[in-house]
Order: structure tokens, then sequence, then C-alpha cells
């Protein structure tokens, strides 16, 4: 799935980064891909923030986003 999410935002001229648990996002989109950890599998899950967030959308230490989300998934 991140590849394609990747190539979409290439596409789109739009930019991309990855967080400190390596989960890509989009600032520009605001949203991040989640890696959710189910047993031994791994299902991505996209978390959306709105405008006001999105510029540290994928900052897991000091972003807008709610410490359970980054933590509720491990």
């Amino acid at each position: 799935m991140n590849r394609q999410f990747v190539d979409y935002l290439e596409t789109h001229n739009k930019g991309h980064r990855y967080s400190q648990d390596a989960d890509l996002c989009s600032l520009e989109l605001g949203l991040v891909l989640r890696a959710q950890r189910a047993g031994d599998r791994v299902l991505s899950r996209p978390v959306m923030v709105g405008e006001a967030w999105a510029d540290q959308c994928g900052d897991n230490a000091l972003g807008p986003i709610p410490q359970e989300e980054w933590t509720a998934f491990v």
C-alpha cells in the first residue's frame, strides 16, 4: 500500500515523509498511513486530520494526534 500511496503523491506533486515510527505520511493531505499490528499480521490503516493539524500529522511526539493513537495498535 505504501508504494501506491507514494505513486499517488508523486503523480499529484505532493510530498511525503515518514514518522518516527516509520509510518508514511503526507503533510499536505493531513494523512498518516499507519501500520497496525494484529497478531502476526500488519494492516494498513489511514489516520486523517484536519487542515490545522496537517503540518505535524506525522509527529508522534509533538503533533496534535492523541498519544493513545500511536500506542493503541503497537
